[in-house]
């Protein structure tokens, strides 16, 4: 039988794969007590209201849409959504094709919340880098979205 040292992680993948994860945490609590808290909002809320205003736009977006760019499963995004609409930031109304699915829209109160968000988001994202050179972010970016590909591609 096999046992495993959680306490130290040897190999360079589990421990990339381990900072990656760790580094979500810290960045979803961060930007909760920065800039979405007074707001009533948490990351997952915002990102909701971020992709349904801004891809969505008049038209809206089906649950399926918003799971699929937020990489979030169906059931937590069912959740999300109704959390959301219960409190008048997004609207359910059926598609015109497809009366089966229903197309979810920002509300005016949602959008006018983002707009209040907004610059708080950005100055907590700002100082989350000021000490990163720019040559260093764009490098990062490169190796993530490499990994990001690599891992869609599978």
């Amino acid at each position: 039988m096999t046992t495993y040292n959680f306490s130290r992680i040897s190999l360079p993948n589990d421990s990339i794969v381990y900072n990656i994860g760790r580094l979500y945490v810290l960045l979803d609590s961060y930007l909760y007590k920065e800039a979405y808290k007074e707001f009533n909002l948490n990351p997952a809320k915002f990102n909701l209201l971020m992709v349904v205003k801004h891809i969505g736009k008049d038209n809206g977006l089906s649950q399926r849409e918003i799971s699929n760019s937020l990489y979030v499963s169906a059931a937590n995004i069912t959740k999300l959504i109704d959390t959301a609409e219960r409190e008048g930031l997004v609207a359910r109304g059926a598609s015109g094709q497809d009366r089966r699915i229903n197309l979810i829209k920002i509300t005016e109160k949602g959008s006018k919340l983002l707009d209040e968000v907004w610059p708080k988001h950005v100055s907590a994202i700002n100082n989350i880098f000021e000490k990163i050179s720019m040559k260093d972010r764009q490098k990062l970016n490169r190796l993530l979205d490499l990994f990001k590909k690599n891992m869609e591609a599978r």
